[in-house]
């Protein structure tokens, strides 16, 4: 049985996604998707939920990683912005082939796979796929203005205007808006000091007992004359080839550095491509204050459920950093580490492949990508 709405459920639904999505009743959930399919009351086919997975893991990600940047005051990694771009720009693609011959995602009536996978593309068609973006997935377009053309849809989202151009965040007129708050703000009245309590007053400062601060594993190491953030902001802002991998090989020091790859040891428990990039990015959250001193490429290979995991990453001395800190022990024993010979041909060439995200990779087929920087 298709997993159809009705338009009381699809208004519904849309209000939920927009919101943060909580519900008690009869069940406690959380997530748009989970609460969209318990209220519906009908049992979602593997069609439905293939689609909902597709817009939670692949889309959306690749849509805030591209849009976020065009509407934010923050500073972002260019080339990271561009390879969400690229990323959404491919899921786009494949999704235009499927709506080829297609009204609906799944059956001939709108269902909550439509809703999902619209509403994550929402700040995309908003921001940055201007009419030149569109002229590639007509498909696409000609599908999503049906789905947020819906009566109950339009009813909470009101008119949907499709981005003129891609938007570029206006830093002048932040400023400016900044300005004028800042000068129409009321100033607060500054709070009246009390007169210290002799006893306190004649108290030494120094008796007050201080947090000891945890000390930086590679303190005692020589520095070494490779500066890793010069390389990082090369990486980040010049062409990979024709710069970044020419900067590393000119000032990498062997002596003092040392290049290692990691393989996962489990990938038969590797299943869909979003939840192994998860476990990638789960690593490197745990590993931040790793950053200072490290530098690692991972990709993921193959397909859904025929997929490994390895990277080659560059640190500080030449032994095993994880095992310098025990806050950095969670996730490395998952990975088979192996030292690299910095100065072999073959090395230079693994590492340029993990680099550039571009070569044979020993016949393995490039998925996707993930730095540490």
């Amino acid at each position: 049985m298709l997993l159809q709405l009705t338009s009381s459920h699809l208004e519904l639904y849309v209000l939920i996604y927009l919101d943060t999505p909580a519900f008690e009743g009869d069940a406690l959930l959380f997530g748009a998707e989970s609460i969209g399919l318990h209220l519906t009351g009908t049992s979602a086919n593997a069609e439905t939920v293939q689609w909902l997975q597709f817009a939670e893991g692949y889309l959306l990600p690749a849509v805030l990683g591209y849009v976020l940047p065009s509407v934010s005051a923050a500073n972002f990694d260019k080339k990271t912005v561009e390879q969400y771009k690229n990323e959404l720009n491919g899921q786009l693609q494949v999704l235009d082939r499927v709506l080829v011959k297609k009204t609906y995602l799944v059956g001939e009536r709108l269902s909550l796979a439509d809703v999902s996978v619209a509403l994550d593309l929402l700040p995309a068609f908003q921001y940055v796929l201007d009419a030149n973006a569109r002229k590639s997935i007509v498909n696409v377009t000609r599908w999503f203005r049906t789905v947020v053309n819906q009566p109950a849809v339009k009813e909470v989202l009101g008119e949907v205007s499709l981005a003129s151009s891609v938007a570029q965040f206006n830093q002048a007129k932040f400023t400016e808006l900044s300005a004028k708050v800042a000068k129409s703000a009321p100033k607060a009245e500054k709070p009246k000091k009390e007169a210290k309590p002799a006893a306190a007053a004649a108290q030494p400062e120094d008796d007050e007992p201080k947090e000891e601060k945890s000390k930086d594993p590679f303190q005692d190491m020589p520095k070494g004359t490779f500066v890793l953030d010069n390389f990082k902001r090369s990486y980040s802002n010049e062409d990979t080839a024709t710069k970044a991998i020419p900067h590393f090989w000119e000032n990498f020091d062997a002596d003092n550095w040392s290049i290692w790859k990691c393989e996962y040891k489990y990938p038969e428990d590797l299943t869909l491509a979003f939840m192994s990039c998860n476990l990638i990015n789960g690593m490197y959250q745990r590993l931040e204050k790793l950053k200072k001193n490290a530098f690692a490429s991972m990709i993921l290979f193959g397909t859904d459920n025929n997929s490994t995991i390895s990277g080659i990453w560059v640190w500080k001395g030449d032994k095993l950093a994880f095992e310098l800190s025990p806050d950095w022990q969670v996730d490395y024993e998952s990975y088979t580490w192996t030292k690299l010979d910095a100065k072999s041909d073959a090395t230079k060439k693994e590492v340029n492949e993990y680099l550039m995200w571009e070569g044979d990779f020993g016949g393995k087929k490039f998925n996707q990508g993930k730095i540490f920087k």
